[in-house]
């Protein structure tokens, strides 16, 4: 089982990004799950674990960013589909064949923050699926997920992705009854 919490700092500079990491790690026993640079000279910086834990670790690493913090995410509960996605890129499994799949969006953030904070945020409201999700490896920093479901899922779940991302949205499509040479497979 993961978290509950999740917590993410998204930094300018790589340098800056460890030491944020250190800072989090030393003020509180939260988990690391990733300490990783990016697209766009980015540093990564996820935490799980307790709501306290997590809690702690995030204000402690965003006080050593300082200028430098780009963006934050901070999720008391993630939604389970929210943890696989930290392993990105994700390529789904073909869903072609998935009668539900009537609809699917496509959700791009100028920051892997926005990016959790959206998907988290569309999952929970309506009964949709992540697909493919990208997180600022080799798209210049930027990130994406696609989501299916029923089209009223899916406009729920895009108004909810909208609001979550807000400033860091870069662009929200949807697509009713994607195109057979698309369904399945979004990205070739």
């Amino acid at each position: 089982m993961r978290g509950p919490a999740l917590g993410i700092l998204e930094i300018r500079t790589v340098a800056r990004g460890v030491v944020a990491a250190d800072a989090a790690l030393k003020r509180s026993p939260a988990v690391l799950v990733h300490s990783r640079a990016v697209s766009a000279g980015k540093h990564l910086v996820m935490l799980e674990g307790g709501v306290a834990e997590v809690e702690e670790a995030m204000a402690a690493g965003v006080l050593a960013a300082g200028d430098r913090l780009l963006d934050r995410v901070d999720l008391a509960a993630a939604d389970d589909q929210v943890w696989p996605m930290l392993g990105a890129p994700i390529t789904p499994e073909d869903w072609r064949d998935d009668d539900a799949a009537e609809a699917v969006a496509i959700v791009e953030t100028d920051t892997v923050c926005a990016a959790i904070a959206a998907a988290d945020a569309a999952v929970k409201i309506a009964f949709v699926i992540v697909r493919d999700v990208r997180l600022a490896v080799d798209l210049a920093g930027k990130s994406y997920f696609t989501l299916t479901g029923t089209l009223d899922s899916i406009e729920s779940a895009a108004g909810a992705a909208r609001d979550a991302a807000a400033q860091h949205l870069v662009e929200l499509e949807v697509i009713a009854q994607p195109s057979p040479d698309l369904r399945g497979s979004l990205f070739r």
